[in-house]
């Protein structure tokens, strides 16, 4: 027999919990907004102008993505079939409206002091109001996102707020946070649990999307090379590895144009999102390798058509170690690793990328021409060199 303590007055009434539905519904709009929060960063990310920000953005983004991942799973623990879809109109809603910003300040601004802001609140809602014991996940789960987020909120206030309170920079920020502020209002907060105020969601007058972007942004330290560097000579050893990270230095432009893929593709599988985030937060390290190699007088590793430059990386790590240059072989070699990925990477999602396009054309084609592209147009003469290497001669008939 097992003995029954005996307790005093009426029992306190339990506190008020969410349903499990109530629980799976904003976990899903979660998962959908930390989504979107990457394809939207990730489509700003060559409209900002400054450099830094630029390399946190690119952290954030790939952040966000991994948050969703962790939602999506414990959706499928909570017996959710195809946790990300369909969408959420709201959470269609709300990226839309943030990315009408009209210049780099407001799209920070809004995304982080704005909507970031609320996803932390209603990340802490959920923990007071979820079971503690049956729903424990997710508390866990919860908590593991919280200090990155916090984060990304502290750095973006540290970035953001020290502007002038009476500039004009300061007045259009404070307006398109006020919209912002509004249009999370329509939808009833970021978990849908609030009074909606049913007022149309019009956007301010003027304002209309840019995105995609048709060129990057560079701040006024930047000098622009239609050529870049030229190839170094065979017995300049010094020259090369200061080519070769210097052109790492710049691979920024391809975390630049994978954020552009990100943000222009709609309607593919989750998994493509995820692994296009995880390839522009690659670049974007390679690119800060590069910058840290560069402090260090040499410089990072270099920016080519990726399957194409496995030969020369290759031979510099193993020139790299013969010169006991260890530093900078172990940069290399790090590179190889993820750039192996994004091959992977290119070779799953290409050819879906084709059939969602409606192109046509073989495979090899494709590749051929942009083999092509990459000759003509480069600014690298790395990249343009190992495009022609690999571009096949003419058939004799032509």
């Amino acid at each position: 027999m097992v003995a029954v303590p005996s307790i005093p007055g009426s029992p306190a009434p339990l506190p008020k919990r969410l349903s499990p539905d109530q629980v799976i519904a904003r976990l899903k709009r979660f998962q959908a907004f930390e989504l979107h929060s990457a394809r939207l960063l990730g489509g700003w990310l060559p409209g900002i102008e400054k450099w830094e920000i630029k390399h946190e953005v690119a952290l954030h983004l790939w952040q966000d993505m991994q948050h969703s991942r962790e939602l999506r799973t414990r959706l499928w623990e909570l017996r959710v079939m195809n946790p990300d879809r369909p969408t959420d109109p709201d959470v269609a809603q709300v990226a839309a409206g943030l990315s009408l910003a009209q210049s780099d300040d407001e799209f920070l601004a809004g995304h982080y002091l704005g909507f970031k802001a609320a996803l932390l609140a209603a990340y802490h809602s959920i923990l007071a109001d979820t079971h503690a014991v049956y729903d424990a996940p997710t508390i866990a789960l919860i908590r593991r996102l919280l200090p990155e987020k916090e984060a990304q909120l502290e750095w973006a206030r540290r970035e953001l707020l020290p502007l002038p309170q009476e500039s004009e920079k300061s007045r259009q920020i404070a307006r398109w946070l006020q919209w912002i502020q509004m249009l999370l209002a329509q939808v009833g907060g970021l978990a849908g649990a609030d009074a909606r105020t049913g007022a149309d969601n019009v956007p301010p007058p003027g304002y209309s999307c840019l995105l995609p972007f048709g060129r990057a942004r560079r701040d006024g330290r930047f000098q622009m090379s239609p050529t870049g560097l030229p190839l170094p000579a065979e017995d300049d050893d010094q020259a090369k590895v200061l080519f070769q990270f210097f052109n790492y230095s710049q691979e920024m432009q391809a975390a630049e144009t994978l954020g552009s893929l990100l943000w222009e593709t709609d309607g593919m599988e989750w998994e493509f999102y995820h692994d296009v985030a995880r390839h522009c937060y690659d670049e974007e390290r390679h690119s800060a390798l590069g910058e840290n190699r560069l402090h260090q007088r040499y410089t990072a590793l270099t920016y080519v058509i990726e399957a194409d430059g496995f030969k020369y990386k290759h031979e510099t790590y193993r020139e790299h170690l013969k010169r006991e240059d260890t530093e900078s072989a172990e940069a290399v070699l790090y590179d190889i690793i993820d750039e192996t990925s994004h091959v992977r990477f290119g070779q799953k999602w290409v050819p879906k990328l084709m059939e969602h396009a409606g192109y046509r054309e073989p495979l090899d084609k494709l590749v051929t021409e942009c083999r092509e592209i990459v000759l003509t147009h480069s600014a690298s003469a790395l990249q343009r060199a190992a495009a022609q290497q690999r571009i096949p001669a003419p058939a004799a008939s032509e």
